[in-house]
């Protein structure tokens, strides 16, 4: 079940930004909501000092992949900046997932 669902995201440029995308905002929630409030709370930076590096390579991840879907053409400024803030904003890849699920199914 679990790889049928993992080809329906690597089948496409889009799939991949999406399944990115999932991953960069699980990291940052679990960087935000976990991690900070451990170090700046509990005196804990340990979660942080691994969080902040894999956040940052899914971050990263999600940015390449959106500079390779867009240049490819087919999407407004406005669609590119969408793109963009998904992964600044905690939730915005989860939110954005419909769109780029409609761009998926044409």
């Amino acid at each position: 079940m679990m790889l049928g669902a993992l080809k329906h995201f690597t089948s496409t440029s889009i799939g991949y930004l999406r399944l990115a995308g999932y991953i960069e905002g699980t990291t940052l929630i679990l960087l935000l909501l976990i991690a900070v409030p451990l170090k700046r709370l509990f005196d804990q930076p340990e979660m942080v000092s691994v969080m902040g590096p894999v956040h940052g390579l899914t971050f990263i991840t999600y940015m390449v992949l959106t500079v390779g879907l867009v240049s490819g053409g087919g999407y407004s400024p406005s669609q590119c900046l969408r793109l963009v803030g998904a992964a600044i904003i905690p939730f915005g890849t989860f939110l954005n997932d419909g769109f780029l699920r409609c761009r998926q199914q044409g």
